[in-house]
């Protein structure tokens, strides 16, 4: 992951030397100035399956193709949204990385790189490091980070993620405990807009929603609720108010509030459903297969979402193939020009 990143960053350097830092200053402005790329803002829409990580999209069928920004989001949000579109865009136009995407084990990996790519344009490694140490940060630590920068909860999220010690999640929920944004190093983060107010740390601290921000909850056992409707096993949680949302850190082990966080074993899973909806189409159906990476069932239409953003079926020949088969995210495949 960190060397398809860095490959994006040296990437966007290389044609436009300097403009890491027009982009930390305003990323909106600055690639309204792009010709090889278009910024619309658009309504926000409640988060489905498989989506963007963030409250955007990225169109390749217009040309040139589309960043599309949610308007109602904070300005900083705005930000993240916009690299993070355009992180896709890179992947999705470059042959190299491409390939990185092809290669990846995680099905999840293109739109992690995006946010990754994001927030480390907007969130520089000293920054970061003096705020976080060398060690799992804690909530209280990215609250801080965010108030040192003009980065948005999401970005200082998805950096506080890369110093995980250990396998864990690091979530934003809004006010009524639903995820607004979630990245997880290990093991499957929550779903955006699953509500996660019944678990045992986001209860504790929805029942304080006064508390001063960064001042900590913790919780020595609790869960991430699934859409499948199972929990994750226990997990060591410490969440903070920041600025009228909650931030929380969620670890196997490795804790940094405490002095002794050991790893624990495994809760059996209950019986998983024999019915499923598809998030994508709205049909129910029988439960004969599973996604080998996020165990979720599989919609017999084809809407496995883990698959659908990497693939694309060539208008000419039918043939299907990887996003780095179609020039400038067109839909006819390289074989075929």
């Amino acid at each position: 992951m960190r060397t398809q990143v860095m490959a994006m960053l040296d990437l966007v350097e290389q044609r436009r030397p300097g403009v890491l830092d027009r982009l930390r200053v305003d990323a909106l402005a600055d690639l309204q100035t792009w010709p090889d790329v278009q910024v619309r803002l658009v309504d926000e829409t409640p988060a489905t399956a498989g989506g963007c990580s963030v409250a955007g999209s990225y169109d390749d069928e217009t040309r040139p193709p589309t960043l599309c920004v949610a308007v109602s989001a904070s300005p900083g949000r705005r930000q993240f949204t916009a690299l993070h579109e355009l992180g896709h865009h890179l992947q999705n136009t470059e042959t190299d990385l491409g390939t990185g995407i092809l290669s990846a084990a995680d099905d999840r990996f293109e739109d992690d790189a995006c946010d990754l790519f994001a927030a480390r344009v907007l969130l520089p490694d000293a920054l970061v490091s003096g705020c976080f140490g060398d060690q799992t940060p804690t909530a209280g630590d990215i609250v801080a980070l965010y108030r040192k920068s003009s980065a948005s909860r999401a970005a200082c999220i998805v950096r506080a993620a890369e110093h995980l010690a250990s396998f864990g999640a690091v979530v934003l929920y809004d006010a009524d405990g639903a995820v607004s944004f979630a990245t997880a190093k290990g093991i499957y983060p929550p779903a955006r807009g699953s509500d996660q107010s019944q678990t045992a740390l986001v209860a504790a601290a929805l029942r304080d929603p006064w508390r001063a921000d960064g001042v900590a909850f913790t919780a020595d056992s609790t869960t991430i609720r699934y859409r499948s409707g199972h929990n994750s096993d226990p997990l060591y949680g410490q969440a903070a108010w920041c600025d009228g949302y909650l931030v929380a850190v969620l670890v196997t082990d490795h804790a940094p509030w405490r002095t002794f966080s050991p790893s624990r074993p495994a809760v059996p899973s209950p019986r998983q459903p024999t019915e499923a909806e598809c998030e994508v189409c709205g049909n129910s159906f029988e439960v004969t297969d599973r996604c080998g990476i996020c165990g979720e069932p599989r919609c017999p239409s084809g809407h496995c979402t883990c698959t659908s953003r990497r693939e694309r079926r060539c208008e000419r020949c039918m043939l299907t193939y990887g996003l780095a088969m179609f020039p400038a995210g067109g839909m006819v495949c390289r074989e075929c020009l």
